[in-house]
């Protein structure tokens, strides 16, 4: 079977908060998909370059490489695969953690600012 740009190994869907370090600077972003072997993180007006970068998410932290970019996301593969623990591990802290899809954040920010509790 040709696999010549196909995965290996299906990825985790997350939505975790996380931290990619590039030569560019350092971007809070969203964890959105995560494999043994790469990540995809997300964030409006992200564009780093192809390069070296580090991924921080909680409990975790890895090397790699950007391979591709389009505005709002990359796509990062790791110098070695992570543990497939810590792939099961971050499933488990999605689970717990998992953070709101963006419309449901900008209903909670409207009805707070509703009521009072928050400025815009």
């Amino acid at each position: 079977m040709d696999r010549i740009g196909r995965r290996l190994e299906s990825r985790l869907r997350a939505r975790l908060p996380a931290r990619l370090i590039t030569r560019e600077g350092t971007f809070h972003v969203l964890l959105h998909d995560l494999s043994q072997h790469g990540a995809c993180v997300t964030k409006p007006g992200l564009a780093p370059q192809h390069g070296d970068a580090v991924l921080q998410w909680p409990g975790c932290e890895t090397f790699g490489r950007i391979v591709h970019s389009r505005p709002g996301s990359c796509g990062m593969r790791f110098d070695r695969p992570i543990p497939i623990e810590r792939v099961i591990a971050t499933r488990e802290l999605d689970e717990r953690g998992h953070l709101p899809e963006d419309f449901e954040l900008e209903r909670i920010h409207a009805r707070d600012w509703i009521a009072g509790r928050t400025n815009i």
